[in-house]
Parts: C-alpha cells; structure tokens; sequence
C-alpha cells in the first residue's frame, strides 16, 4: 500500500516538473523571439535612418570620403607617414581594437541587442576607423574602390550563384 502511494505521489510530482519545463522552454523560445525581434528593430532603425540620410543627401560617396581623407592627411602633413606599409599596420591594429569589442562575448545577435548603447557607440567608431584605413590604403596605393568594389560583387555573385549558395556557410565552388 506504502509503494502504491509513493508511486502515486511520484506521478503528481513529474506533472508539474514537466508542466514547469515545458514552460520554461517555451520562455526560452519566447526571450529568444524578443531578442531577434530587437535585432530587427534596430536594424529598420539604422536602414531607415541610413535612407533618410541618402534622401537628403548625407549619404557615404566613397570619392567624397577618399578626398576627405586625404585632405585631413594633408592638412596635417602626414602624407610622408603614409606608406602602403605603415596604413596596412595601422588598419590591422584598427581591425584588432574592433575585435576586442566583440572578445569574450558569446555569439552576439544581429543588430547587436545585446551590447549597451556605449558598447555600440564604440563598435562603431572602430568600425570607421576601419573604413578610414581601407579607403586611405585604397588611395595611396592607387586603387579605386569605388570602381573595384562593384566588380568584386559581380564576381562573387558569378563565383556564389544564389540558387547554389543560398543557406549554406561551406564555401561553395562550382
């Protein structure tokens, strides 16, 4: 009669284990979907304010932002520092401090949720510090990103064909 009574208390115990699990995943599911919905609100927020920045104007011209950068060089006479080598270095050194920012976190979401906004605020400094060097070493060596670039998109459009590449992250070979 003991062992009944202790099988039939087991078995109410296990329901509301089971119950308090399932519903603990199904938090997990639903902070998980939260997470991606914040990712994506910030994304929207920074496509739309990247559209209205194009809409009046404001946008990135890579000509614009390589004259400026070679004007705040110039300015400052550092046009004889400014070797392939020596901004090669620099860009290397500003890519390490962008990778820092991201050292010891776990895989982090698109849009960033995660990070604080001085968190993001410094992500993005690096990542013109970045842009800076690429554009500079670009120009001191006498390559034209502005004509480059979309011609390595249509290579790798040809070399990663959509219907053959889509969803995988092994790189695809013809």
């Amino acid at each position: 009669m003991a062992a009944a009574a202790l099988r039939t208390a087991a078995r109410h115990l296990a329901a509301p284990a089971a119950l308090l699990a399932a519903s603990q995943s199904r938090c997990n599911e639903h902070d998980e979907r939260l997470a991606n919905l914040k990712a994506e609100v910030m994304l929207l927020r920074g496509e739309n304010a990247r559209l209205r920045r194009a809409l009046d104007g404001d946008s990135l011209d890579v000509e614009a932002l390589r004259l400026r950068i070679a004007d705040f060089a110039r300015e400052r006479d550092w046009d004889q520092f400014h070797t392939p080598r020596n901004i090669l270095l620099a860009l290397v050194g500003e890519v390490g401090e962008l990778a820092e920012c991201f050292q010891w976190k776990s895989e982090v979401a698109r849009g960033l949720p995660a990070f604080s906004e001085p968190e993001r605020t410094h992500v993005g400094e690096e990542l013109a510090d970045v842009l800076i060097y690429t554009v500079r070493l670009a120009d001191v060596c006498g390559i034209a990103l502005d004509e480059c670039v979309p011609r390595k998109i249509a290579m790798n459009a040809r070399k990663y064909p959509a219907d053959k590449a889509r969803g995988r992250s092994d790189k695809y070979t013809a």
